[in-house]
């Protein structure tokens, strides 16, 4: 079965991957001495785009920008040019077509970018994108294109391995997936030695069967062609082609953050000073499976390590809070100043100065709005220095108070604890007298989905039938009282299960009265999630 014919038999999911936004490239660029362009009035090319959920969002969120995607599949393509219509936008091109013989223009682009299309295509395909970045980026172009990696992937290339040798008389994709499934719960049920390649397998095996979805473990997994590589030799294959590395879009992922000291001693010394040395060592560390790399021409003079004063001019966003009860830990009561901020992913930092603290705190509370950290400043020197004009005596301690704050966000972005930016997407950060869900959510909406792009961007999920009833009512024209009504009538239709199990239909005034008190959280919600338009 072609590639082409695989993604048109059965519809790979439509997802947001905010690692490859331009907002977020731009400022890695940046921070590495690229002349970065803002997505504002960017050009980026998305290679194996699907329906184009990601351009869509993009198209929308910056309209004086161009973007571009091409993919194979003509169903996805018909999809994304249907939305694309219905949100009426002119700045978005999408074009169903062999990369390998579709003509892009002679406009060069800031950014081109290609996720789960490296690995699953040709040799010469791939030689074909990156031929295309280096002959279409503008000079301090970013290309973004992400892989399976080694050493991680030989255990997924193992099951792989199996699942082509069982499968390989299916063709249809459905009953191709439930021969796969069944091959997998019988081998995680019978390999029953203690050994570390039965542990191994039950673990692979039981990892497909629960968290890998059906039209996902279908073409990444069951695919025909499944090519993963170390970043030496994709880092080789690139240089070829004029390309370099630049870094990791996930950029905490090369940080040695968590390592212990002799270890991130040791590899500093078997890096010997040779980043992608580091990156491969650092793989074997860590098991890497999947990388997601940034490349420019390699005539570009990167500066390293990364620039902590472009962090002035740059944005942060954080899903992050203060540890409370570290201070009475025994770290915390021997050292009375020291406060502790810890992500959702699990990165932590630690820091005795105010100034980081109050800016790390701001931007926790405002997320998942993106804060200028430039202003993070200015605030603190207006409550600490009476304002922004300072003397001239008073100059070098500015310059040491914003090298410390900047030091510092640089710190938590290669901890993971933050995400910075250029330009980031705006969006409504506490509900407006009128709320208005985001175009491309209500056009989802329309069409019957339940996932919906917020403008974050990410997929949000609406797991209950009071939130999906009441971001179909946010249309920019209901103030609270016409909201709670119209909310009321709606769910007035749907039964409710009382304490006994059974159901039963709840008048008017049952809804009025339960619903009050929630519509404003909703809403705040609504804002939590980044769904509303600004």
């Amino acid at each position: 079965m072609t590639a082409a014919f695989a993604y048109d038999a059965l519809q790979y999911p439509a997802l947001i991957f905010p690692q490859m936004h331009p907002s977020r490239l731009a400022a890695i660029g940046r921070l590495h001495g690229l002349a970065s362009a803002s997505p504002i009035q960017c050009r980026l090319l998305e290679v194996g785009c699907g329906d184009g959920l990601q351009l869509l969002s993009l198209a929308l969120a910056y309209p004086q920008a161009q973007f571009v995607g091409v993919d194979m599949s003509q169903t996805a393509i018909a999809r994304g040019e249907a939305m694309r219509q219905q949100l009426g936008l002119t700045n978005l091109q999408l074009h169903a077509a062999d990369v390998c013989q579709w003509e892009c223009g002679a406009t060069p682009f800031d950014y081109i970018v290609a996720h789960g299309f490296f690995s699953w295509v040709p040799a010469s395909v791939q030689d074909t994108l990156l031929a295309l970045c280096q002959r279409m980026l503008t000079a301090n172009g970013i290309a973004y294109i992400s892989y399976n990696a080694l050493p991680g992937c030989h255990l997924r290339r193992m099951m792989w391995d199996m699942l082509q040798q069982h499968t390989s008389s299916i063709n249809e994709p459905l009953q191709k997936i439930a021969l796969a499934r069944e091959f997998l719960t019988w081998l995680q049920a019978s390999v029953t030695t203690k050994t570390p390649y039965a542990d191994v397998v039950r673990h692979e095996a039981q990892d497909l069967l629960e968290k890998t979805e059906s039209a996902v473990f279908y073409h990444d997994d069951l695919a025909e062609l499944n090519l993963p590589y170390s970043i030496t030799d994709f880092a080789a294959r690139a240089h070829t082609h004029g390309l370099g590395f630049l870094a990791e879009a996930e950029y905490h992922d090369s940080s040695g953050a968590s390592l212990p000291d002799h270890t991130a001693a040791s590899l500093a010394q078997l890096a010997a000073g040779d980043v992608i040395r580091r990156e491969q060592y650092l793989d074997y560390l860590k098991g890497r499976r999947f990388r997601q790399t940034l490349l420019c021409r390699q005539e570009v003079a990167i500066v390293r390590p990364a620039q902590a004063d472009a962090v002035l001019q740059m944005q942060a966003t954080g899903h992050l809070y203060e540890d409370a009860a570290f201070a009475d830990t025994d770290i915390g009561k021997a050292h009375p100043g020291l406060r502790r901020f810890c992500a959702s992913g699990g990165a932590a930092l630690t820091t005795p100065n105010t100034l980081v603290a109050s800016a790390l705190t701001a931007i926790g509370n405002a997320f998942p709005c993106a804060l200028s950290v430039d202003t993070l400043l200015q605030q603190h020197l207006a409550t600490t220095q009476g304002g922004g004009n300072l003397h001239e005596d008073q100059h070098e301690n500015l310059q040491e108070i914003r090298g410390t704050l900047c030091k510092a966000l640089l710190i938590a972005f290669e901890y993971g604890l933050l995400t910075l930016h250029i330009d980031a997407p705006a969006f409504a950060n506490s509900p407006s007298e009128y709320p208005c869900l985001n175009p491309l959510s209500r056009v989802q909406l329309e069409n019957g989905q339940d996932m919906l792009t917020s403008l974050r961007p990410s997929m949000v999920r609406l797991d209950s039938q009071l939130g999906l009833e009441l971001v179909k009512l946010l249309n920019g024209k209901r103030d609270r009282i016409a909201l709670l009504q119209a909310l009321v009538e709606r769910m007035q239709a749907f039964p409710v299960v009382g304490a006994d199990g059974k159901e039963s239909i709840q008048t008017s005034a049952w809804w009025q009265d339960h619903l009050a008190g929630q519509l404003e959280s909703g809403l705040q919600l609504a804002c939590k999630m980044a769904l509303l338009d600004a």
